[in-house]
């Protein structure tokens, strides 16, 4: 091979490495807020600035197995998750998280995927069984995972009363308190040398 061609080449691939790298940056720049106005979209009490990320199953189960990652699981459809929402962003805002992971189970949770499958066995030491001894991820709940080992898990409301509604429970006073408490739990997570802590039970 000619000491030209193999220049041409070497240029080409070059060029080639340029072109994917702004193409790629471009795409970022394009997509950056996505996920945040698509969240405020499907979450009305959650300002455009927020702080959800949107993932998939199986995106989840890999935030599951690379072991740190905050996750709010829930569904737009349910009105408690709004509620929750709210106050997980609130106190994201306070101590300066950056990214909550959201992901929407409903549909998975239905067909009951392999992957949804995967995700059950992997918490079922945190989930409760129902009626018919099914066990199942709820809305809304919160899972913080650090070097491996899940330091927070809270489903609080998730097996509340059908009497209740949303508004008559959260209020003031319980949103601060439950904030605080979102706060105190992403502190820990955000500490160089956490000290693992349990978790933050929900109601019966």
């Amino acid at each position: 091979m000619k000491k030209r061609t193999i220049i041409d080449i070497f240029i080409m691939i070059l060029l080639l490495g340029l072109l994917i790298f702004l193409g790629t940056r471009d795409y970022d720049k394009k997509n950056e807020g996505k996920d945040s106005k698509r969240f405020d979209h499907d979450y009305s009490m959650v300002s455009k600035d927020n702080v959800f990320k949107y993932v998939s199953e199986e995106e989840f189960y890999d935030l599951l197995k690379d072991g740190d990652a905050v996750v709010f699981m829930g569904f737009k459809e349910n009105e408690w998750s709004n509620y929750y929402a709210k106050m997980l962003n609130d106190a994201a805002k306070e101590v300066n998280l950056k990214e909550i992971y959201y992901y929407d189970f409903l549909a998975d949770r239905e067909k009951k995927s392999v992957m949804y499958g995967k995700i059950i066995d992997f918490l079922r030491d945190y989930l409760q069984q129902d009626d018919q001894g099914n066990v199942n991820l709820v809305a809304p709940s919160l899972l913080i995972i650090k070097d491996h080992v899940i330091t927070y898990y809270d489903s609080e409301t998730s097996y509340t009363n059908a009497n209740v509604t949303p508004k008559k429970y959260w209020n003031d006073v319980h949103m601060q308190v439950k904030t605080d408490k979102f706060v105190n739990a992403f502190n820990n997570y955000l500490a160089e040398d956490e000290a693992v802590g349990g978790q933050d039970g929900g109601e019966e």
